[in-house]
């Protein structure tokens, strides 16, 4: 029961900085709509998805833990991106840098109790 109420946590954690940045994403040059915006938006529904998938088949779900731990490493180097070239503040940056750590130690915690 612990580690199902446990990923719907972080997956809650997820959406709502799905939420946050999905409005942010409106401003990136129109170049980059369809490239690294949607790549974006990608992730983070592939993300929800593994933890879904992992909150609902038991015997799968370290290996749908670790997909999600995956592409919320992408997240980071596109946002990084995203920083560099400028299409988001420092300050939203550091904001969504401090959301993505949170998600990351509670999913790394979650795969660790996957592994007992």
């Amino acid at each position: 029961m612990t580690k199902s109420v446990k990923g719907l946590r972080i997956t809650r954690k997820v959406e709502q900085l799905l939420y946050k940045i999905y409005p942010s994403l409106k401003n990136y040059p129109k170049a980059e709509k369809h490239a690294l915006c949607r790549t974006i938006k990608t992730e983070f529904f592939e993300i929800i998805s593994y933890l879904e998938s992992a909150n609902s088949v038991p015997s799968k779900r370290k290996v749908y833990a670790q997909e999600a731990d995956g592409k919320l490493r992408s997240l980071w180097a596109m946002f990084r991106l995203a920083r560099e070239e400028k299409y988001i503040s420092i300050g939203f940056y550091k904001e969504i840098d401090v959301a993505l750590t949170e998600i990351a130690v509670m999913l790394s915690s979650y795969i660790k109790s996957t592994s007992r």
